[in-house]
């Protein structure tokens, strides 16, 4: 009993290794890095496979750039960590783990818990949607936008308030798939983070976050988000999609109104300031460029856009045309290009939209 109970520990601090590898692995971009050389400067690029079509080579960003060499270095640790992930199989093997037991958690299963968990007590049909750079993921994913890397591990949701839904605990949900609280008494706010997958934040629109709805969600959900600007453009246009291996459909925000809250907030959202923050405003730029893309080839996206647009108070209106002007100083070819501020331009700045 005294060596099945020491063999039973090493089988779960093993197995918690082994998580914790395949989490840092399902975020680790799969690929070949390359270099290209163009007027003397060197450029980093991803090539991946992709279904159908072949490889093709993702930009990331120039040599020496801190930011794209980050991205670099994370890539390559997929070796080591593939390493890693085979030494701890042959460990647990070795103490009577089955080869079952071992399967890895994909991209989508692993995505698939949180959402699921979500999905349980019924928060998708109550204002809960999945919003930022794992959105546009989905919208990848699910309607065709063209590929662009993530290169955040955070999952960001927002809530619609005022919230009418039922009671949840939600901050046991989050416990009970592995997630720690962490209490960040600045902004008032609690993040859950699970070591080597990410972090996830629950925002509500400031405008709309009073004391009353802060603490209803405290009492109903034992949820304490972020309160941020904006945010209501995105939890006014919601839409229901599937995505591979969750049961029930999620909600995500309109393709039009991401579009237009990626604008605003890329010239007047938190974090946005240029002097230190440039990377994250040009890939706000970029993602609203390859979701314009796909909007412009659609008639109802259009109209839709549209509708948005010139149901805006004046003040957002204004902004929009200020952010969309503005993305040609964030040009940094190949990664933002003219082309793509063009494209931005063209939809936010068309005749019937302003």
């Amino acid at each position: 009993m005294v060596i099945e109970g020491i063999l039973e520990e090493n089988r779960e601090l093993y197995r918690g290794q082994y998580d914790e590898v395949i989490g840092r692995l399902l975020h680790i971009p799969k690929g070949s890095l390359r270099t290209r050389e163009v007027n003397h400067a060197k450029y980093w690029y991803l090539r991946r496979h992709v279904p159908g079509k072949g490889y093709e080579d993702v930009y990331v960003g120039p040599a020496g750039d801190r930011a794209a060499e980050a991205f670099v270095s994370f890539v390559q640790e997929r070796k080591k960590r593939l390493e890693e992930r085979d030494a701890i199989k042959r460990s647990l093997k070795a103490l009577g783990v089955t080869k079952v037991d071992l399967q890895e958690k994909g991209y989508h299963r692993m995505f698939a818990s949180l959402l699921d968990a979500f999905g349980s007590v019924g928060l998708w049909e109550e204002g809960l949607m999945l919003i930022g750079s794992w959105c546009f993921n989905v919208y990848v994913q699910v309607f065709g936008v063209e590929f662009y890397p993530l290169r955040t591990m955070d999952f960001d949701f927002g809530l619609r308030i005022p919230y009418r839904g039922g009671k949840a605990d939600v901050d046991k949900l989050l416990r009970d798939l592995g997630f720690t609280a962490k209490v960040d008494p600045g902004h008032g706010k609690i993040d859950y983070v699970l070591p080597g997958v990410g972090m996830v934040e629950v925002f509500i629109d400031r405008d709309q976050a009073d004391k009353e709805q802060v603490e209803r969600l405290k009492r109903d959900l034992c949820l304490r988000p972020a309160a941020v600007s904006y945010l209501r453009i995105l939890t006014d246009h919601p839409v229901t999609t599937k995505v591979h291996g969750v049961h029930k459909a999620i909600t995500l925000p309109s393709m039009p109104a991401f579009f237009v809250h990626r604008l605003v907030t890329a010239r007047f959202g938190e974090y946005r300031d240029p002097a230190f923050h440039a990377g994250k405003i040009r890939r706000d730029y970029k993602q609203a460029a390859l979701v314009a893309k796909k909007i412009e080839a659609d008639v109802d996206l259009k109209k839709e856009l549209e509708a948005i647009i010139a149901g805006l108070p004046n003040g957002l209106y204004k902004k929009i045309r200020e952010a969309s002007e503005g993305a040609v100083e964030f040009v940094k070819s190949p990664d933002l290009t003219e082309e793509n501020v063009i494209q931005i331009q063209l939809m936010a700045l068309a005749k019937g939209n302003l």
